[in-house]
């Protein structure tokens, strides 16, 4: 795997460091799809009132939605990135906008000279909780493109005191909310969307600056590591869609590292 993508997104967050300073503090909890969450799974919370969020991910080939499309199997590309700008300009709602592609691979029919996918998505908080009443939110994910991560859900999320932190419990479910693809000629493409059906996952606060991330995201189990090295950075390391079983045997894959800032708008 070609890892100068990732070099490119520290460089690019070690530009912006200093304009985050004067902007203030917002500890950004944003995960793999730019939207509130673990890693997929939805978390019942959203970017605060007049806060942003912004980032980028990459990941090998394993750890891509929807590599067991035949199409992306006979590419067989090397690499898949993304980047993401996520706003809580209305109270209790969080709008994001997200680019992803892979280079190393030609689009399908209708669509560019190299993959690339767009989507928008919205999370509304409906209840914040207190004590043991937990907090509910809804949402919906990618409106335009493959449609790869199109979702319609609601989620429940706890929040339990702890030593370290709050660790937090979350689940809820998810349906299709647009059966076709958009964005793509390409009539024999069928959508593998990523959460569609139960969801569940947990995160905990091992030290006051690293959580550990487990999550059942409808298709796979994933599991990562979320470190907090400043309160407006985050930065996680996961293994997700399935390269479970390739760790056990000592292999690396489905891995993936994300890089995320927030600050005031």
């Amino acid at each position: 795997m070609k890892w100068h993508f990732a070099g490119s997104i520290v460089v690019f967050g070690g530009c912006v460091l200093a304009i985050l300073a004067v902007c203030g503090e917002s500890r950004a909890e944003t995960g793999l799809t730019g939207s509130t969450a673990l890693l997929y799974v939805p978390v019942a919370d959203v970017v605060p009132n007049e806060r942003f969020s912004f980032g980028g991910l990459i990941a090998d080939y394993q750890a891509f939605p929807s590599k067991q499309f035949s199409y992306f199997r006979v590419n067989k590309p090397s690499a898949y990135f993304s980047g993401y700008a996520t706003i809580g300009y209305i109270p209790r709602l969080e709008i994001t906008v997200r680019g992803s592609g892979m280079p190393s691979a030609m689009g399908p029919a209708g669509t560019g000279p190299f993959y690339t996918d767009g989507m928008i998505s919205m999370q509304a908080l409906l209840l914040r909780g207190r004590g043991r009443v937990p907090s509910v939110g809804a949402g919906f994910q990618d409106m335009y493109g493959f449609m790869i991560f199109n979702a319609l859900y609601g989620v429940v999320t706890w929040s339990v005191p702890g030593e370290h932190g709050n660790a937090v419990i979350t689940g809820g479910w998810a349906v299709d909310w647009y059966d076709r693809n958009r964005g793509t000629a390409d009539v024999n493409y069928i959508v593998p969307h990523v959460i569609n059906g139960f969801f569940a996952g947990g995160a905990y606060p091992i030290r006051k600056w690293v959580d550990g991330i487990a999550e059942y995201d409808s298709r796979s189990l994933n599991v990562g590591m979320r470190f907090h090295p400043v309160s407006w950075c985050t930065l996680d390391l996961a293994a997700v869609r399935w390269g479970l079983d390739r760790m056990a045997r000592g292999q690396i894959a489905g891995f993936t590292a994300h890089l995320c800032f927030g600050g005031h708008l």
